[in-house]
């Protein structure tokens, strides 16, 4: 792995990078209005959902299993939720729920309502997960005797990150990367997904955070065992809906709240959960209409926070992290949240 394609942003010391927030980028992006002027079209965003159980021993102690969304519609972000362990009794059984490790979450590049996961349990007893996708619909509402098409396409799967080092510093920052890749100023990175090379490399994801331009994606992964490669995905949502009459319609969006800065929040020790809102703090009142499609964290502490999924709801992410009480305690969240109706007619 080299850094040959890290942002500035991230350009400085290992030890410093690990405590450093995102930092503040100004960038332009769609303002949110009182009432949709003209002929808009309503937007329709959803979530699907599925519950699985993973045993603690061989072989169903792996999972590999995949999310729907309907046919036509298009996953935008995919996601789990570690729910519980059942309880270690020491010394036969060990574990909780921090040893159920993701290897793979990431959007099928052929069937774009598909979304992928695969998981290890290395704990003794059994797991309860779920599995989310956030959907878009693949076409605006029919009004005004017409529909339009959204358009999302995917980049070229970034497979440059091979032979992963194992992390054993605690200034950690050998295994963060940004996708060899980019969307266009016309469009948004959505989709953000990994895929490890086998299901037996102890690995955490602690960072999956949008770019300053908001057209690709930072990730950073702990890695604990020698051999990985790792590949990563990301597609590009346009903003303006494909062209009918001849005319079409642009995506009222922002990213909830500050921008790239997002929400900065500290943990709480122990297995919590932390929820962000489209519509929180100031202004949050022009977002009433927004639904949070694509969700961001950034943790500072990966050696003493684990990340256990979030939760997609319609107008919130609620993000799940386990910290153990030592060191760091730093969190950040973001979430892409897309307007429920279009703006008026543009120009195709």
């Amino acid at each position: 792995m080299t850094a040959r394609n890290r942002s500035r942003t991230f350009l400085v010391g290992a030890a410093v990078a690990a405590l450093l927030a995102p930092l503040a980028i100004v960038a332009a992006f769609a303002s949110p209005a009182s009432a949709a002027p003209g002929k808009p079209h309503e937007v329709y965003i959803y979530k699907v959902e599925k519950h699985v159980t993973m045993s603690g021993e061989f072989p169903d102690q792996y999972l590999h299993d995949h999310v729907f969304c309907d046919p036509g519609d298009i996953a935008l972000d995919g996601m789990w939720r570690v729910d519980h362990v059942d309880q270690a009794q020491p010394p036969e059984f060990v574990g909780d729920e921090r040893d159920v490790v993701f290897t793979a979450s990431y959007g099928d590049t052929a069937d774009q309502s598909k979304w992928h996961f695969r998981a290890h349990n290395y704990a003794d007893g059994d797991a309860q997960i779920k599995l989310f996708a956030t959907c878009i619909r693949g076409s605006v509402e029919q009004a005004y005797g017409h529909t339009h098409g959204i358009v999302v396409r995917n980049l070229p799967v970034d497979s440059t990150n091979t032979a992963l080092p194992v992390d054993t510093d605690p200034a950690f920052g050998a295994n963060e990367w940004d996708f060899n890749g980019s969307c266009n100023s016309t469009e948004l990175a959505v989709a953000p997904g990994f895929n490890f090379s086998g299901d037996d490399f102890r690995v955490r994801e602690y960072r999956s955070w949008l770019s300053p331009d908001y057209l690709s994606w930072h990730w950073a992964f702990l890695v604990q065992d020698p051999g990985a490669d790792v590949s990563l995905y990301l597609k590009c949502l346009q903003i303006k809906t494909a062209t009918t009459n001849g005319h079409a319609h642009n995506l009222f969006w922002s990213w909830r709240p500050d921008g790239f800065n997002g929400f900065h929040g500290n943990l709480t020790s122990g297995n919590r959960e932390y929820r962000l809102n489209c519509d929180d703090n100031p202004g949050g009142a022009s977002y009433q209409d927004y639904k949070a499609a694509v969700g961001a964290f950034w943790l500072t502490n990966p050696w003493h926070t684990w990340f256990m999924g979030m939760d997609p709801r319609p107008k919130q992410r609620a993000f799940r992290f386990w910290w153990d009480g030592s060191g760091s305690s730093d969190y950040y969240l973001a979430a892409l949240c897309i307007r429920a109706r279009t703006g008026k007619q543009v120009a195709p």
